[in-house]
């Protein structure tokens, strides 16, 4: 067989492949995913959730740090209300300073929190989840990327 013949025939073959991949690629794409948990019907029909859908989906933890830590110092694990700390994110807060109750996501989340210089980023969110992440026995990764200047290092 001449290298001509050689060079018809693979290239036949390419055609046939591209043109297969060609054809599987509109009849098998992410159009055709259709009735997930996310997709249909997702643009436009955000709301506030009311406040039975909080006391539905969301904890209520009694938010005691200072209890957790006298518990885990003598070696227990922290309760709250009697039960271990769940793990998860605390996304609000109701009641005052000597009565707080933490509204805590417990899915399987990751949060970036992301805000202005002075909103309380730190003191109001970033403390309570890692006080929270504590007590509960979750892992968790905390970063800053305002970073350091090497001339203002002592």
């Amino acid at each position: 067989m001449s290298g001509i013949a050689i060079l018809v025939l693979v290239s036949v073959v390419m055609f046939f492949v591209l043109g297969g991949v060609t054809l599987l690629s509109h009849i098998y794409n992410l159009n055709n995913i259709k009735s997930k948990t996310v997709g249909d019907g997702q643009h436009g029909t955000a709301r506030w959730a009311t406040k039975a859908e909080i006391l539905k989906i969301y904890k209520h933890v009694q938010f005691t740090p200072q209890e957790w830590r006298k518990q885990a110092s003598q070696g227990e694990a922290p309760t709250a209300n009697g039960q271990p700390v769940p793990q998860g994110i605390v996304v609000g807060c109701t009641g005052g300073k000597n009565s707080t109750t933490a509204i805590v996501d417990t899915g399987d989340v990751h949060v970036l929190m992301i805000g202005a210089a002075g909103v309380g980023k730190t003191a109001y969110w970033l403390y309570p989840c890692i006080e929270y992440a504590c007590a509960s026995g979750m892992s968790w990764l905390a970063t800053d990327t305002k970073g350091v200047r090497p001339d203002r290092v002592q």
